[in-house]
Order: structure tokens, then C-alpha cells, then sequence
């Protein structure tokens, strides 16, 4: 479960404090799909950092289970993101000189998963999201745009994460794509007990959520 309290995160903008994420309250249950709606600028990617344990809070706290990692040590934080998180980025983020299996492979090397383990499980992974045959073993040049997402959201789920969080994942796909790629993240959710929050400016990803939460300057807004 995800709950976050009063959350709060300012920034100094030269002589200005802008206040990205203001006093937000929320919970997610685990293995919900949810969804952060909002224009640009609203502070979807702020409170996704936050939530990620990339960014910490200028006040309000973030609890992800047991663990409150908006007070956690950056070693703490290092360990969560790497044992506990799964992101999914709008522009895939995938290795070019690797093919789509050792890309997916790759998470795994850096918490002493057995190199046989590393490619069934990638491989199983891939086939879960779509993406079989020769076109695993493709390097992402070789992929279309959808391809690739799937290839990040494999990626994303190497490690067995709690929680995964995608960033505009849509966002360079065409429509018809962009909805099969909820489409997977939506079902992943439900299936295997994997909270997804999703950050998007398409108001329709919010029809297909559990929970969807629009900002609005930072603010929650009614849906």
C-alpha cells in the first residue's frame, strides 16, 4: 500500500519559491492501477520522484508499505528503487548495443540473479508483454515505438518490484498503441498484485484506472 501524507515539494526559481506538489493526501492499494492526471506543469513528474525516491519532500511524509522513504537514508533509497521500484519512462530508456532479452537482463545482473535465471526469466517476461520470437533478440533500433515499451515494461518487472511507476509511457506512441500499452500495465496490476500508478496528460487513462487523481498546480483537483 501507498499513502501519502500533506506532501509537499518546493523549489527556488531565482528569487521565487514555486510549490510543485502542495499538501497532497492519497492512498493506493497494492495492486492497484492508478492514474495521475494533469496538463503540463501541474507536477505529475514531481510527485512521481517522490514517489520514487528520486526527489525528497520539503514537508509531508511518503509510505510505501512499511517503509517511510520520504525520512529514509540514501542508502535506503538506493535499496528501494533498486529491490522495490519498477519505471517505465516516456522515451524507453532502453540500452541501444543490447538486444531486447539483455536489456530486460540487465536489472537482474545488479542483484546477483544467476545468468541462466537472468534470460529464462527475461524471456518469459518478454512473452508476457507481447513480444516473441526473433523480435527478443532484436536491439531496439530494430523495434517500433510500442515494441520498445513493452520491451521497458519487461524491463520494469526484472526484479519483482511492489510498485511500478510510468512516466508519460504513451507519450511517443500513436493512440492505438498508447492504449494497448495501458492496456498491459492495467492487466499487470491486476494479475500480479503489482501497484501501478501511471502519470499521463490523457484524461482517458483515467477512465480505466482504480483510482485517478488529477493535479492541478500541484493540488489534487476533482476528476
Amino acid at each position: 500500500m501507498i499513502k501519502v501524507t500533506e506532501l509537499t515539494k518546493r523549489f527556488k526559481s531565482g528569487d521565487s519559491i514555486v510549490t510543485a506538489v502542495n499538501n497532497l493526501s492519497f492512498s493506493v492499494e497494492t495492486g492497484q492501477f492508478a492514474a495521475i492526471v494533469g496538463t503540463s506543469g501541474s507536477g505529475k513528474s514531481t510527485l512521481l520522484s517522490l514517489l520514487g525516491g528520486l526527489d525528497r519532500p520539503s514537508a509531508g511524509e511518503v509510505r510505501v508499505d512499511d517503509l517511510v522513504i520520504s525520512k529514509g537514508s540514501d542508502r535506503q533509497l538506493i535499496k528501494y528503487r533498486r529491490d522495490m521500484i519498477g519505471f517505465v519512462f516516456q522515451n524507453f530508456s532502453l540500452i541501444p548495443n543490447l538486444d531486447a532479452t539483455e536489456n530486460v537482463m540487465l536489472p537482474m545482473e545488479f542483484v546477483g540473479v544467476k545468468r541462466s535465471e537472468q534470460r529464462s526469466r527475461a524471456v518469459e517476461l518478454l512473452e508476457q508483454v507481447g513480444l516473441k520470437g526473433s523480435k527478443q533478440e532484436r536491439r531496439p533500433s530494430r523495434l517500433s515505438g510500442g515494441e520498445q515499451q513493452r520491451v521497458a515494461i519487461a524491463r520494469a518487472l526484472a526484479n519483482k518490484p511492489r510498485l511500478i511507476l510510468a512516466d508519460e509511457p504513451t507519450g511517443n506512441l500513436d493512440s492505438a498503441t498508447g492504449k494497448s500499452i495501458v492496456d498491459i500495465l492495467r492487466q499487470l496490476s491486476h494479475s500480479s498484485a503489482t501497484t501501478v500508478i501511471i502519470v499521463t496528460h490523457d484524461l482517458s487513462v483515467a477512465q480505466k484506472a482504480d483510482v485517478a487523481l488529477r493535479l492541478e498546480d500541484g493540488a489534487l483537483a476533482a476528476t
